[in-house]
């Protein structure tokens, strides 16, 4: 099982460079397989591309399966909830992936590297499954896709990605020295912090997708965000909007793509902290005694 993870790991690795095209025989194997799935993934090719690379992302960290569970219970209820995704779309997904990654890597898609990414897809899928089953057993009706929260106009409105980036300079400058949210960044890098959330912010608005880095789940798994820190964060990030000069408009529309991430970073308690390795303890923020009410 490890070195299946491994495998998968250094094949995502590998392919970095070329995961457009694998994207583009993926859906092409997809529709094909079950045209029906359109309408659970509406958008562009640029959308697309972000939700194919959201899916490799899961997959490369596979290696900390057992750290990340709560992380994937959660994209299994998102998916559920969110996108209207059913438990046997899973059988087609697997079917579509292994089929384009045949043609893309062609000799050097191996029997045991088959078997690999057989094996851990069906390790992700498991446990997703699982979340939505439970997560099924709670709702009264299926909500279909939202497509709504589908905005092809709001990058163009926002000023391309040199307005995402200026938008996230006034943005950090501010949380790195905020007194509270602040502690969440000692010994970051606010240029790399910029440049890397313009990216996947770029990616969210349905512009290119340069974004290489892990998922939100993941990156902010092992810090206790609360409710009050999150609503805190879209304050100040709202407030860089606006002074970048961008409208209440634009900054409603942007804050609901940033929110759909929200889930999955908002923790109810430390315990839900998810560690990535032995030793690691839980990030966590005291908010100054000149801040409590």
């Amino acid at each position: 099982m490890k070195t299946q993870r491994i495998l998968v790991k250094n094949c995502i690795d590998e392919i970095a460079d070329t995961r457009e095209e694998l994207s583009r025989l993926f859906f092409r194997e997809l529709f094909h397989l079950d045209i029906n799935l359109k309408k659970f993934l509406p958008g562009n090719t640029v959308f697309l591309n972000r939700k194919f690379f959201n899916m490799l992302a899961a997959l490369q960290n596979v290696k900390y399966l057992e750290n990340i569970a709560e992380s994937v219970v959660k994209l299994g209820e998102r998916h559920l909830i969110k996108y209207g995704a059913q438990i046997e779309h899973f059988d087609t997904l697997k079917q579509a992936l292994l089929k384009a990654l045949e043609q893309h890597l062609g000799d050097r898609f191996t029997p045991q590297l088959q078997e690999a990414w057989n094996g851990v897809f069906d390790e992700v899928a498991a446990v997703m499954k699982q979340a939505m089953t439970t997560a099924d057993r709670r709702m009264e009706t299926r909500p279909q896709y939202d497509e709504s929260t589908y905005d092809p106009n709001l990058l163009h409105e926002i000023g391309g990605e040199e307005g995402v980036y200026r938008v996230h300079e006034r943005f950090y400058e501010v949380m790195f020295n905020h007194p509270w949210l602040g502690q969440f960044f000692f010994g970051k890098s606010e240029e790399v912090l910029i440049a890397k959330q313009t990216q996947f912010m770029v990616a969210a608005f349905n512009g290119p997708n340069n974004y290489t880095g892990d998922t939100p789940a993941f990156v902010h798994m092992h810090m206790f965000i609360t409710e009050d820190m999150a609503d805190l964060r879209e304050q100040i990030l709202r407030q860089a909007i606006l002074e970048e000069g961008l409208s209440e408009s634009v900054a409603d529309r942007w804050l609901k793509v940033d929110q759909s991430f929200r889930p999955a970073i908002v923790k109810k308690s430390i315990d839900e902290c998810v560690l990535k390795c032995v030793g690691q303890v839980p990030v966590t923020a005291t908010k100054p005694l000149l801040m409590e009410p």
